[in-house]
C-alpha cells in the first residue's frame, strides 16, 4: 500500500509538470495559428528619411554636410571680359513705394510688388503683384494676397504668368500667435483669377531655374518640383533638420532657407540669416535632382543675400563678417568661383569712411565682372540707431581687382534698397537719390560695345 501511494504521487508531480510544459506550448501555437490568419499585419520597421513623422520620433543626430569641392558643376571655365559702362542722370518714373523683384525677358517690362496702404486689423496686409511697363508707364495688377514674410514671386515666361507663394491666414491661436498654411499660387494676369498649385509649403520662398524651365519649393521633407508649364515632376528627398547640426547655437525658430538657382545647372544655393545674436548660419549647395547637399565655408557667419552672374560661374553673396547687438551685422561682399573654388572679397565703401560699413544691396553688370552695389555708413556708428545719419551711395566695383567707384553719392534707397538691370543691360531701376522727388528712377545705360 505503501508503494501505492508512492506511485501515485509520483503520477500526480508528473501529471502537475506535463500541464506546466503544455500550457505555454498551447499559447504559443495558437499564437502562431493567429499570425498565419492574418498575414498582411504590418511589422514596426525603422523609419526611412521620406517617412512623415514627429521630429523626435526615431531621430537621428543632425550632420554636418560634406564640405564643397570644385569645380563644382560643368559650366563654362572662360574669364570674364570686362566692358566699360556710362550711366545716365536718373529720372523720375514712379512716385510711390515699390519693392523691385526682376525684369521680364522683353527688356522693357518689370515685375515689383507693394503693400497696401489699407490695413485691416487682426489681418496681415495684403501685398499687391504688379507688372510696370517702362515705355508706356502702365503698371497692370496680377495679383493681392496676404503678404508672404520672407516670400518673392517670379515669372514664368512660357506662361506669361506670375507664381507667388502667399499666406492663407486662419486667425490666431489662443496665445495669439497667427495660425497660417503656406501656398502656391499662379496668375495668368487676372487677379481675380487665380489658381492654386500647392497648400503644403514648408517655407515661403521658391526658386526658379533662370531659363524659367523647372522651379521647386520644399514641402514634406521634400523637393516639390514644377515643369514650366507648372506640371508636377518627379521628388527629391530632402530634409532640412537632417543637416541641422548647430541647431544649439541659435534660437529656436525653425530654419527657412533663401535660395539661388546656378544657372545651367540643377544646384541650388541655400542659405539662412542664423537665427538672430550673431549665430551663424548655413550656406549650402543642394542638388535639386537627388537632394544631395555639401557644405560652402566663405569664412563670414552669414549670408543675407545671394545672386549668380549670368553665365552661372561666380556667386555673389552679402557676407556678415562682424556682429554685436548695439550695431547688428557688420557686411562685406564675397564672390565665390565656382570652377576654382577662390573667393574674393570687396568691403564695397573706400577705407576713409571709418564708420561700421554695410553692404545692403547689389546686382550683376552684364559682363559678369562687375557688380552694382549699394554701400550704407553710419556717422554715429550704430545701425540701431534711428537719428544717425545714415550715408548711402551706388558703387560700381570689380570684384577681381576690388576696385570701387561711387557712381551715385547721395542714393536715397537705404530702407528700400531696389535695384534692377535689365537682360539686354540698357536699362537701370533704382531708388531715386535723395535730392530728386520721387521713388523709383530710370537710368540709361551705355557699354564699350554700344
Amino acid at each position: 500500500m505503501k508503494q501505492s501511494r508512492t506511485t501515485k504521487g509520483t503520477l500526480e508531480a508528473l501529471f502537475v509538470i506535463g500541464l506546466i510544459l503544455i500550457i505555454p506550448l498551447f499559447f504559443a501555437i495558437r499564437s502562431s495559428a493567429n499570425s498565419q490568419a492574418v498575414p498582411n499585419t504590418a511589422v514596426p520597421v525603422q523609419p526611412t528619411a521620406a517617412a512623415n513623422v514627429p521630429e523626435n520620433s526615431y531621430a537621428q543626430a543632425p550632420k554636418q554636410p560634406p564640405a564643397c569641392t570644385f569645380p563644382l558643376a560643368q559650366i563654362t571655365t572662360e574669364e570674364p571680359t570686362p566692358q566699360e559702362y556710362a550711366f545716365s542722370e536718373p529720372q523720375v518714373v514712379l512716385n510711390d513705394s515699390y519693392n523691385l523683384v526682376e525684369w521680364l525677358p522683353d527688356n522693357q517690362q518689370l515685375l515689383m510688388t507693394e503693400l497696401s496702404d489699407q490695413i485691416e486689423m487682426g489681418k496681415p496686409q495684403t501685398e499687391i503683384i504688379e507688372l510696370y511697363n517702362t515705355a508706356t508707364g502702365e503698371i497692370k495688377v496680377y495679383a493681392t494676397h496676404p503678404y508672404a514674410d520672407g516670400g518673392r514671386p517670379a515669372w514664368i515666361p512660357e506662361l506669361n504668368a506670375v507664381v507667388y507663394p502667399a499666406m492663407n491666414f486662419m486667425g490666431y491661436d489662443k496665445t495669439s500667435h497667427p495660425i497660417f498654411t503656406r501656398q502656391l499660387w499662379v496668375s495668368y494676369g487676372d487677379p481675380d483669377n487665380v489658381q492654386m498649385l500647392a497648400d503644403n509649403m514648408s517655407q515661403f520662398p521658391i526658386a526658379v531655374k533662370p531659363d524659367g524651365s523647372e522651379m521647386f519649393y520644399l514641402a514634406d521633407k521634400k523637393i516639390a518640383k514644377l515643369d514650366k508649364s507648372l506640371k508636377k515632376l518627379s521628388a527629391a528627398l530632402f530634409d532640412p533638420a537632417q543637416w541641422d547640426y548647430g541647431k544649439g547655437r541659435r534660437n529656436k525658430e525653425p530654419i527657412y532657407y533663401k535660395m539661388a538657382w546656378q544657372p545651367n545647372t540643377s544646384l541650388v544655393f541655400l542659405y539662412n540669416e542664423g537665427g538672430g545674436m550673431g549665430m551663424g548660419g548655413y550656406t549650402f549647395f543642394m542638388d535639386t535632382n537627388t537632394g544631395k547637399v555639401c557644405e560652402l565655408d566663405f569664412g563670414g557667419l552669414w549670408a543675407s543675400k545671394a545672386l549668380w552672374s549670368q553665365d552661372g560661374r561666380y556667386l555673389a553673396t552679402i557676407r556678415a563678417t562682424a556682429y554685436d547687438a548695439s550695431s547688428g551685422g557688420v557686411y562685406d561682399m564675397a564672390v565665390l568661383d565656382t570652377v576654382t573654388g577662390e573667393l574674393h572679397i570687396t568691403e564695397v565703401l573706400p577705407p576713409s569712411v571709418e564708420s561700421k560699413r554695410y553692404v545692403d544691396n547689389f546686382l550683376w553688370a552684364p559682363d559678369n565682372r562687375h557688380l552694382l552695389a549699394v554701400g550704407t555708413a553710419s556717422s554715429q556708428n550704430n545701425r540701431n540707431n534711428s537719428d544717425a545719419d545714415w550715408l548711402s551711395e551706388l558703387y560700381f566695383v570689380d570684384f577681381m581687382t576690388g576696385q570701387s567707384v561711387s557712381i551715385l553719392p547721395d542714393y536715397g534707397g537705404f530702407f528700400t534698397p531696389n535695384l534692377a538691370w535689365s537682360h539686354d543691360g540698357t536699362k537701370l531701376l533704382i531708388n531715386c537719390p535723395t535730392n530728386k522727388a520721387g521713388r523709383l528712377c530710370l537710368i540709361s545705360v551705355n557699354t564699350s560695345g554700344n
